[in-house]
């Protein structure tokens, strides 16, 4: 694996990491100096595209590709002018918000993205079917698919409909389909690699239930978002079609894993096995919790409390995702002698990540119950949020020193 890829990867993380710490101080104390919604635009498009973006990339080369293609200059060429974009979305979007600069970042990077899909599945194409790189396939098929989000968003700006339910929609496709089918996909395509390389042969019937349940969920669950926008009994219906979906992908999922439990005890060491865990319980509560929707105030609730929108998307984005991701670079022993600075940086992270969440559900739960706030509610929340920086921090100097004598083979 690039070792350089994976500390521009983390360090990514760590600004977007800083940033949503400074984003609740804001509620604490008065920043005059910072327009929150420009910040928050910088946040979030360093976690996405510097941060998950980026490390998707630095796995999925080395997993998928033979040494000889992912040696290829086209991908660390494309790499370093992602990272490029990246950088001028970090400095535009503060300063102007969605401006000449900050879209014409984020359109190269878009561009680099299509590069980035044609070239990985031109060289990722294999002759026996393999579950995993139908996974990591249909991810970048959401990814490119997702992107019509922000091509929209360009035509309802042009024609001054910011203020409309239509660039809600633009931007809410963008984030969905990256969020659950680009991320989501390429973590369980990662994961699928990784059972396959120990050979462990999942049964190809229920394999491709799995993936089917999984890509259709992600598209009729879409429906939530839309019938914030236009509220029809027909968008409620997809919406609820599609989460039931996903809980049956759920349990497909388990079904899948549970005849081979003892070998991935056995297969995984600690860190990645608990990191793992950690991940794919995030994903089973987000399931669940999503599975409430199909009732009527359950998905009205869902929209209109922004607490739970917000804890909705960090419990998958980085009780999931990047769980995962931090997971799978401790199984391939990506850290070097400063291994238990990483593992401290891991529990920090993980347990702002849990009390974060937990306060932010607690928090909606007693705005729906018109409770009020709890005591010391913004101050409590930027504490712990104050854990996930350092905790990355932690890993991110895990990073460097002297590295050891790989174990394991990827």
């Amino acid at each position: 694996m690039n070792r350089s890829w994976i500390r521009t990867a983390l360090l990514n993380f760590l600004i977007a990491a800083v940033i949503g710490a400074l984003l609740r101080f804001a509620f604490v104390v008065e920043l005059p100096w910072m327009d929150y919604r420009h910040w928050l635009h910088a946040h979030s498009h360093v976690a996405m595209l510097g941060w998950v973006y980026l490390a998707l990339f630095s796995f999925l080369v080395p997993a998928f590709l033979s040494e000889a293609q992912a040696r290829k200059p086209i991908y660390k060429r494309l790499f370093w002018l992602t990272q490029l974009s990246v950088l001028g979305m970090l400095f535009s979007f503060p300063v102007q918000g969605y401006g000449p600069v900050s879209i014409a970042f984020s359109t190269l990077h878009m561009i680099l993205a299509y590069l980035f899909a044609y070239r990985f599945w031109k060289d990722s194409r294999e002759r026996s079917w393999k579950m995993s790189t139908t996974l990591v396939h249909l991810s970048l098929a959401f990814m490119l698919f997702s992107s019509l989000g922000l091509w929209a968003m360009g035509v309802v700006m042009a024609f001054d409909l910011r203020n409309t339910e239509w660039y809600y929609l633009s931007v809410q496709f963008f984030l969905h389909f990256q969020f659950y089918g680009w991320f989501g996909l390429a973590v369980f395509g990662l994961f699928f690699r990784w059972m396959e390389n120990r050979g462990i042969q999942l049964p190809e019937r229920h394999s491709n239930l799995f993936i089917f349940l999984l890509a259709v969920s992600v598209l009729l669950s879409f429906a939530l978002p839309v019938t914030w926008a236009f509220p029809q009994t027909l968008f409620f219906i997809i919406n609820s079609a599609g989460v039931l979906l996903q809980l049956a992908a759920l349990v497909v999922f388990i079904r899948l894993l549970w005849p081979y439990r003892q070998q991935l005890f056995d297969l995984l060491p600690r860190w990645p096995l608990r990191l793992f865990g950690f991940a794919f319980g995030a994903w089973a509560l987000k399931v669940l919790i999503q599975s409430s929707t199909v009732i009527p105030v359950m998905s009205t609730i869902g929209y209109t409390i922004r607490n739970f929108t917000i804890g909705f998307v960090h419990l998958f984005l980085l009780g999931t995702v990047s769980a995962f991701l931090i997971g799978y670079a401790f199984y391939h022993q990506v850290f070097g002698k400063n291994i238990r600075l990483a593992i401290s940086g891991a529990v920090l992270l993980l347990v702002g990540i849990a009390l974060s969440e937990a306060i932010l559900f607690t928090q909606g739960f007693m705005f729906w119950g018109a409770m009020g706030f709890l005591p010391g509610y913004y101050e409590v929340l930027f504490s712990v949020s104050l854990l996930m920086p350092l905790g990355v921090a932690f890993l991110f100097a895990g990073l460097f020193g002297q590295r050891r004598q790989q174990a394991t083979s990827n």
